[in-house]
Formats: structure tokens, sequence, C-alpha cells
């Protein structure tokens, strides 16, 4: 299908996510040019064009956009009062926020190597790769932090779910160091390629706190 593309405008339909990635992996590997976007319901009605993927689709940069959309809708109902979907809300937000973290973890620490619906394994891509001390410790209080608040006792009331400033500082903390790691790992790809023996570059000095709770 990826091939076809090429020679001619191709579209295709699917509720299918895994398909999906699977697809765009093989369009990049042809080097065929795609276009995404889904159909959602909203208040006008079905079937409504939305130039954005649901968010099990987007990369870990576009669900830290998306995170930081609703936080903006979160912190409006705080400032109404409202609440009971406030909390929904936010509930919700730590979920997604811990699939921003593992897809972080995919693409940007381990550099695609392994990637949950590709078929392979790319072994090339090994050499950006760099896990220190540092890495573990925040990815660890990250996760840690998102599942304090993403389950159903927090929904239920039985936790003090983080006010809509605490959620943007915790978004704001997977993206600094998405940030960090993607120019870190970018240098290292470039020093090993090229035999220099150099000292790989550590995030641990300016990687953002997070207190996993």
């Amino acid at each position: 299908m990826a091939v076809e593309a090429a020679q001619r405008q191709v579209i295709v339909f699917t509720h299918d996510i895994y398909f999906l990635c699977i697809l765009a992996e093989e369009a990049e590997a042809a080097g065929v040019p795609i276009a995404t976007q889904s159909l959602t319901r909203r208040a006008e009605g079905f079937g409504i064009a939305d130039p954005d993927l649901p968010f099990e689709g987007k990369n870990a940069s576009k669900r830290i956009g998306a995170l930081k959309a609703q936080q903006q809708i979160i912190a409006k109902l705080h400032k109404d009062g409202e609440e009971k979907e406030c909390r929904k809300l936010t509930v919700d937000a730590y979920f997604h926020l811990r699939m921003a973290w593992e897809r972080a973890v995919e693409e940007v620490l381990l550099r695609r190597v392994v990637l949950r619906f590709r078929k392979g394994i790319e072994t090339q891509r090994l050499a950006e790769v760099v896990v220190d001390d540092s890495d573990y410790a925040q990815v660890d209080a990250g996760m840690t932090r998102c599942s304090n608040f993403a389950h159903d006792k927090a929904l239920m009331g039985g936790v003090a779910v983080p006010d809509p400033e605490e959620l943007l500082t915790d978004i704001a903390a997977l993206e600094k160091w998405r940030t960090q790691i993607e120019k870190r790992s970018v240098e290292t790809g470039k020093k090993r390629k090229s035999g220099t023996p150099t000292a790989v570059p550590s995030a641990a000095t300016t990687a953002p706190s997070i207190t996993a709770q």
C-alpha cells in the first residue's frame, strides 16, 4: 500500500492504531510522505475532521502539546468552580501523561530502537542511546507520580488530585527532559559515528526535579 501511494493518492480509513503505526513506518521506509487526521464526534455532530490523530497515535512531542491544551481546559474549570469535572479531567490528564512518559522512553530515550507496533528492532539506532542514573530517576519519578493519580481511587475522591498549576509543572518536567535527552542523543550519535572518544554528556545536573508521592 505504501509503495502504491508513491504512484497515486491512496486514502485509508481505519480504527486500528496498530495498523496505522505499521503503515506509517512502511511509508517512511519507502520515502512516501503521508498526511494523517482523525474523525471525531463533537457538539456539531459526527464525523468532524480533526487534523490530529487520537492521543494513542501521537508522538511524544504532540502528546505533550495535547496535555498542555487539556491543562488549559482544566485550569478554566478550576477557576469556574467546576470541581467534579475538573477532578475527572485531571485524573484523565495524568493517565495520558503516563502514556506520554512511556512514549518518550521508546521514542526519545531509546531512540526508537524498539518501538511498539513495529515489526523489527533497529539496532543501528543504538548509536544514539545513553541511559544514565539521572534518566532512571526522572522516568521512575514521573511514572510514579502519574500512577498516584491515574486510577479509580483518585477519580472517586480518595486521593488529593493536584491543582492545575501542579499538573502544568509535571507536564513541563516531561517536556524539558524530552528536549534535553533529544539534544544529548543527537550529540552522542555524532561523536560515536565519527569515532571521537569523548565522554557522553549527562543530563544529571540539568534534569527537572519531580517528587514522587
